[in-house]
């Protein structure tokens, strides 16, 4: 009978609970007058204009799918689409919930976010971040530890939009320089400790150092020694999720000498040079470019050299099919950086579309491809191809 009185309580509590947060996203949703967008794998709400919306739909369906792509060794299925809330306003962000000090937050199940009259890429950046959170939260659990989930959090957040896509891996200079500082003044953690933090700890400290720490282990674990590790990692992720003991996860897949391979994540960071992701910064560009260069052509749209293309896209006269919209803005940032970035030129393929090429001075070539499927664009690439590859390719 106390049992049953107890079991009463408890629902009665979680009806209540349920009613004001019911409560509090109906007079939220009121006051900033949202509207509420069904897309592939979200549901978004959000008092944005028509390219504000536009733009949330194309982004975030594109991240999901990278999501999906880069956890499918360790993560489940997404059987329902996930709440995305963005505000124009940042008093309706804080009085949905959204912490105090935040422009955008995972909680609840929901994904919030700040976006102000026009959404930025600080702001996509946090979405990324946020979003990763929320998908990891639904598809691999909640036994992946606070170092992991933050750092692969961040690992996605410094992803590049390109439109079809999206370019990881990147090292931004001014953070691999304050990694290495924090490396060199001991202010990281041993891996032991690292591995062993606690949410409550995460957030008690919430310091800028753990976010730079866990976000570098994963990127070393992932991509460091031409990927040798990625199997190791996919299996380690894959058993720390299912609530294996860390240590035990670690020496099933990497070995029990911890000790070594902090080592070697050290010796990797300290040995690198102050921008070692350049070619992937240059094809973001280039893959940005060809994501608008695939569209005009679907729509028939030819240009005789990269200078008329180029001429034609700074006037906004660029075509493309209404359903392969993609934010004027994400334009107008690679056309700022391809001055930058090399000598641009469009070469004709017999039986395929042309494809866009970038040369840098140091003549590797940064090449873009696409392809058309009943006149959309249905994939975009660019191929970075070295100087002696090109020469070896001449000559042939």
């Amino acid at each position: 009978m106390q049992i049953n009185r107890l079991k009463v309580k408890l629902v009665l509590k979680c009806l209540l609970f349920l009613a004001v947060i019911t409560g509090l996203v109906v007079q939220v949703h009121a006051r900033a007058k949202l509207k509420t967008y069904k897309t592939k794998y979200y549901i978004i709400h959000t008092d944005l204009d028509t390219d504000g919306v536009q733009e949330a739909i194309v982004r975030m369906t594109a991240m999901a799918d990278e999501y999906r792509r880069r956890t499918r060794g360790f993560s489940g299925k997404l059987r329902k689409r996930l709440p995305f809330y963005l505000f124009r306003n940042s008093k309706d962000y804080y009085a949905f919930g959204g912490l105090k000090g935040s422009a955008g937050v995972f909680m609840g199940g929901a994904l919030m976010a700040i976006a102000g009259d026009k959404t930025s890429e600080q702001t996509w950046h946090i979405v990324q971040h946020e979003g990763f959170h929320q998908f990891a939260h639904a598809t691999i659990g909640r036994d992946l530890p606070i170092w992991a989930d933050e750092g692969m959090a961040e690992y996605f957040g410094q992803a590049i939009f390109t439109g079809d896509g999206f370019v990881v891996g990147v090292i931004p200079p001014r953070r691999l320089a304050r990694l290495k500082k924090e490396i060199k003044e001991n202010k990281v953690k041993p891996f032991s400790k690292m591995m062993t933090m606690t949410n409550r700890q995460w957030i008690k400290e919430m310091a800028p150092v753990n976010y730079d720490q866990a976000w570098s282990m994963i990127y070393f674990l992932i991509r460091a020694e031409n990927g040798k590790y990625q199997k190791a990692t996919t299996g380690f992720l894959k058993d720390i999720s299912r609530g294996r003991p860390y240590l035990d996860a670690w020496t099933r897949n990497f070995g029990p000498k911890i000790k070594i391979f902090e080592k070697r994540w050290r010796e990797y960071w300290l040995a690198l040079p102050k921008n070692p992701t350049a070619d992937l910064y240059d094809k973001a560009v280039a893959a940005t470019l060809t994501s608008f260069f695939a569209r005009a052509y679907s729509q028939r749209q030819k240009f005789k050299n990269a200078d008329e293309f180029f001429q034609t896209a700074r006037a906004g006269k660029l075509k493309a099919h209404k359903k392969d919209w993609l934010p004027p803005s994400l334009l107008t940032n690679a056309l700022d950086k391809a001055g930058k970035t090399g000598k641009w030129s469009i070469k004709a393929t017999k039986g395929r579309p042309p494809k866009l090429i970038c040369i840098r001075d140091d003549g590797k070539q940064f090449v873009g491809a696409f392809l058309l499927k009943s006149g959309r664009v249905s994939k975009v690439n660019v191929e970075i191809v070295e100087k002696k590859e090109t020469r070896e390719t001449e000559k042939n």
